[in-house]
């Protein structure tokens, strides 16, 4: 398995949707994400990632969470943004999973910031 080298780092992350999150990047590929949105009360997860880096400073960040949410965050760290691509059960979509995508900022963050 690929190191992360995002690993000790946090971000935060505002999508268009309105879903915002806190992202932490811990030991063994593993994320911690955080909603920082008040309706959210803070729901958060510890998740297993798959780690992929590309030349220009992107990189993959993909996990399959409890509940069968697969999320898959391309990260331009350059540019200091993200998209999501994202599928969920419902029977009402083809293959019985409905996709969403959003995007906005990705900032890196300090414990101070």
């Amino acid at each position: 398995m690929k190191s992360n080298p995002f690993e000790g780092k946090s971000a935060e992350i505002k999508f268009d949707s309105g879903l915002q999150f806190r992202i932490d990047f811990l030991p063994d590929n593993q994320l911690r994400w955080t909603s920082i949105r008040e309706e959210d009360a803070g729901a958060t997860d510890v998740e297993s990632i798959h780690f992929e880096e590309y030349p220009g400073g992107i990189y993959s960040i993909d996990w399959v969470e409890e509940s069968g949410l697969c999320v898959s965050y391309t990260v331009d760290v350059p540019n200091n943004y993200v998209k999501s691509f994202m599928t969920f059960t419902d029977e009402n979509y083809r293959g019985g999973r409905r996709p969403f995508t959003h995007e906005g900022p990705f900032h890196f963050i300090t414990e101070n910031s």
